[in-house]
């Protein structure tokens, strides 16, 4: 086998590529293949994809090239939108021994747009679903062979919405709306998804809830309102948008709020290849919608520049008072007049509310600022004790914000962060497990942030998605940084044995007779000490350890004893250990005094 044949072809899925190698080294089922390397098809293997390519005997980085991920630049190896319950299949690329395709493994692709087939999830033979990492290359695990399925003509919608997916032009994709047409922008899946599940009720009544088709029968159930707004454009998504004006909440006195979260999510699509889609929005609320205020909806010319307090404060969501106010002491753009028996009327600038609505994303309270980072209130407090937050919370916010943590500078600074990240195969900690209950060490948890803001504490690559919570760090270093943190810079009494070889009983004795020089700190309940590394040095540029001088002149330290005081010097820092002595002593002074016979006072 070549090593050009060990390596995924263009296009080809992570599952197809493994069924492939099973069948390369002559296992009809790729699970069996996998299970006697100790592998399993599934989230561990994707995460582990070093420790699989190892002993699938495959070059680093063989996997990570074809498996699905969080934030893939190829919409099809979406892990959002990744099939877990079924593994279709297109006849006909099987038969001309092609590889299995990745736009496959997507949710929404439901057909093969080369062959204009749609894709076969069922076996004829056992009646079961095909599901991924289990069967062969082209068979069923029942060993019924793959290339003999149906043949079923696939339509011009779902080719153009599985060739809209996969990146592939094709004819029919002259349905969409004109951006879409030429382009695939990396969210699409989260669109279709929105689109297919914006007239579904949630089974809980909870929005968010609504969960993915799990096989090509469900799938076909679940796209077809998607299909409809986006292949019959624009007259089903304009009569979709005017439908939902027309059973909207009648009170509601702005478009937005008539249109309600619907609304929210189709104008969280920022991309140039949702333009259309916005244009068209626009276009029948200006036509459809009889409130006085169209909200942030592009619609063309047809607003005032100048609205009432009230009217601008239903907008930004807060108390008209609280504009009124604003405007009166000039901290905002406002025009004020009064009537009557001193009624007095305020109007805002356009420009001014959505300065305003904008400051107000931007600018969060401290519960705001811990749902961004993911940590509790005790990690926060400890973090910005830390200097986390310092360039973040700002002494003087914009006007009429709730809070003075800039979002913007958080996610900077988290960006910072993960911009550091590193390669390690050693074990981690998540930054949210990093508090008080990993240790009660106060001071050593504000010294690990401050390492983590500054760089020297480096997250773990490939953890940096999401909130910094999720972040992984070394538990080595971390523990590095509290251990130095609670008993300061030096060795332990144990590393000096391990560096000298002396007993540690004999470094305690010396250290509680003073002799060499120590400092003393709390570690659970108990005493320890740390001597620092000049310390030592000193200590043996003063003292022989007369156990190491026997050794070398091979002896025993008892006669060295009765020699030493035949001619007047003392050992120190001896200490009784059970019926013996032990961790004598002499100075190299004394030493070299009587070798050289010059006693103290005689001069040179």
């Amino acid at each position: 086998m070549t090593q050009q044949t060990r390596t995924p072809e263009a296009q080809e899925s992570l599952d197809g590529f493994l069924r492939r190698l099973a069948e390369m080294e002559f296992w009809p089922d790729v699970s069996a293949f996998l299970a006697r390397l100790g592998l399993r098809y599934g989230r561990r293997m994707i995460e582990e994809a070093a420790k699989a390519e190892e002993l699938l005997n495959l070059e680093p980085g063989t996997l990570a090239a074809v498996s699905p991920t969080v934030a893939p630049s190829e919409p099809s190896r979406s892990w959002r939108f990744e099939r877990h319950h079924s593994a279709p299949v297109c006849p006909d690329c099987l038969t001309a021994g092609k590889p299995h395709h990745q736009s496959w493994r997507h949710a929404f692709v439901t057909c093969c747009v080369e062959h204009g087939l749609r894709l076969v999830d069922q076996c004829p033979m056992c009646q079961e679903i095909f599901l991924p990492g289990r069967g062969g290359y082209d068979s069923c695990h029942c060993g019924c062979p793959l290339d003999r399925l149906a043949r079923t003509a696939a339509n011009d919608d779902e080719i153009a919405i599985s060739a809209l997916i996969s990146g592939k032009m094709h004819p029919a994709r002259s349905r969409l709306s004109p951006a879409l047409a030429f382009r695939t922008p990396s969210d699409i899946g989260e669109f279709i998804f929105f689109l297919a599940s914006g007239g579904m009720n949630a089974i809980t009544g909870k929005q968010g809830k609504t969960p993915l088709p799990r096989t090509l029968e469900e799938a076909h159930g679940f796209l077809a309102d998607a299909l409809r707004l986006l292949c019959d454009w624009p007259l089903a998504f304009r009569g979709d948008v005017a439908r939902r004006l027309r059973e909207g909440e009648p009170s509601a006195s702005s478009a937005p709020a008539r249109l309600g979260r619907w609304y929210q999510r189709l104008m969280s699509f920022e991309s140039d290849a949702y333009a259309d889609f916005r244009q068209a929005l626009g276009e029948i609320v200006g036509q459809e919608f009889d409130g006085p205020y169209v909200g942030s909806v592009p619609v063309a010319a047809c607003e005032r520049d100048w609205i009432s307090a009230a009217e601008a404060s239903r907008i930004i969501g807060i108390r008209a008072e609280r504009l009124v106010d604003a405007a009166g002491r000039g901290q905002i753009e406002g025009r004020q007049d009064t009537s009557g028996f001193g009624h007095r009327h305020t109007m805002v600038h356009r420009g001014t509310i959505e300065e305003i609505c904008a400051n107000r994303r931007r600018f969060v309270g401290k519960s705001g600022a811990r749902e961004f980072l993911g940590t509790s209130r005790k990690q926060y407090d400890l973090f910005v004790e830390a200097g986390g937050l310092a360039r973040c919370i700002h002494d003087a916010p914009p006007p009429l914000v709730d809070g003075a943590h800039d979002l913007e500078a958080m996610r900077a600074l988290v960006n910072g962060i993960a911009a550091r990240a590193m390669g390690t195969t050693a074990g981690t900690v998540l930054f949210a497990d990093l508090n008080l209950r990993l240790t009660t060490d106060r001071a050593g948890l504000i010294k690990v942030f401050q390492q983590v803001i500054d760089g020297r504490l480096r997250p773990v690559a490939g953890s940096t998605e999401g909130r910094l919570a999720a972040f992984r760090f070394c538990r080595a270093e971390v523990e590095t940084v509290l251990t130095e943190v609670r008993r300061g810079p030096g060795l332990t009494v144990q590393q000096v044995a391990q560096l000298t070889g002396w007993k540690e009983q004999c470094i305690a004795a010396w250290c509680s007779q003073d002799l060499l020089a120590h400092e003393i700190y709390d570690h659970a309940g108990r005493t320890g000490r740390t001597i620092r590394l000049e310390s030592l040095l000193h200590f043996q540029s003063m003292y022989l350890p007369l156990s190491e001088l026997a050794k070398q002149m091979d002896t025993t330290s008892r006669y060295l004893i009765r020699r030493f005081n035949e001619v007047g010097i003392e050992t120190v820092g001896a200490f009784q250990d059970g019926k013996a002595w032990r961790g004598h002593l002499v100075t190299q002074s004394a030493v070299a005094g009587a070798v050289l016979d010059v006693s103290p006072t005689r001069e040179a």
